[in-house]
């Protein structure tokens, strides 16, 4: 079954924002009619997800995946596209609030076709129940006309999927000249800016985006490895705290490597409590500073 989803890849204005190389699109102006105009190649599939305008809270944002993937958090009147595999596709929509990181919970399967654009529209009760239920294009054209493209929060391409097969001429190849591997001459440390709830040490999707821009970064230097270190602030005792810390760069560990495909063996995790604070401990601002999980990335030496 494929598993890819190509995201972003289509439309380039908008608001951006880099960090050390990377780039993601936050926020574009476009008009549907113009997305659906472009040609869906014959071996990829388009999909329109619609959000009524329905004002419930952002707690209510529907997550949407597809085959396991977070694509993004859809706010009501937004419309958002993804292009993905043929094949079967599993998609779910599942509200913010639940907060269980379970991207597949309530998924649904369906079969797609190459070269095909299709529309599926979500809807969001109060309580954060999620529907997702697939309209024909003579009924998303309405509903698209009043709504705002939102754009995925993280930029992410999974190239998997199956290359068409075509009759090619026998031609003389070009000699290769094989690119070097960028080498990192200094550590880089990277705030992930990943916030937990109290006594919770789970990464919640919203905070997924600081953390892919961590795997692009690792993408580029490829004989990099990475210290993921957590710390706390000094409410509660020593060992309590230390034990919490590592939990969360545990957790952080876990969604570099089962969503964004980090080898394991380039990751480390270690929690340093309390022991470590940048800022006094003395007010709510310090406290709040010392609470962090940052990146440290280096070249491995013995790769180099």
């Amino acid at each position: 079954m494929p598993s890819c989803a190509v995201i972003g890849s289509t439309h380039s204005e908008g608001r951006t924002q880099h960090v050390d190389g990377v780039m993601w699109n936050n926020k574009k102006s476009i008009d549907f009619k113009e997305v659906l105009k472009q040609e869906v190649a014959s071996d990829k599939t388009r999909l329109v997800f619609i959000r009524k305008n329905d004002n419930h809270s952002e707690q209510t944002s529907a997550n949407i995946s597809i085959n396991n993937r977070f694509q993004v958090s859809l706010h009501a009147n937004n419309y958002t596209v993804v292009d993905s595999c043929v094949g079967t596709n599993q998609l779910s929509a599942q509200a913010t609030g639940f907060k269980n990181n379970n991207l597949l919970a309530d998924k649904q399967d369906y079969q797609l076709q190459g070269g095909q654009t299709y529309f599926f529209y979500v809807e969001m009760d109060g309580t954060g129940e999620s529907t997702l239920t697939q309209i024909t294009p003579d009924s998303a054209s309405p509903l698209l006309a009043n709504k705002s493209y939102q754009s995925h929060q993280i930029s992410r391409v999974v190239p998997n999927c199956p290359a068409p097969v075509a009759a090619m001429p026998t031609v003389t190849p070009p000699l290769t000249v094989e690119k070097e591997t960028p080498v990192l001459t200094e550590k880089v440390t990277i705030d992930l800016e990943v916030l937990f709830e109290t006594d919770k040490a789970v990464v919640r999707p919203e905070y997924y985006a600081k953390v892919a821009e961590l795997a692009e970064f690792m993408t580029q230097y490829p004989n990099t490895v990475v210290t993921i270190e957590g710390h706390t602030d000094s409410r509660g005792k020593d060992s309590y705290n230390q034990a919490l810390s590592q939990r969360r760069v545990n957790a952080v560990k876990e969604v570099l490597i089962s969503q964004f495909g980090v080898a394991e063996d380039r990751l480390t995790a270690i929690g340093y409590g309390e022991s470590q604070p940048r800022a006094s401990n003395d007010t709510v601002e310090g406290r709040q500073l010392n609470r962090r999980v940052v990146a440290v990335v280096e070249e491995d030496l013995a790769k180099s």
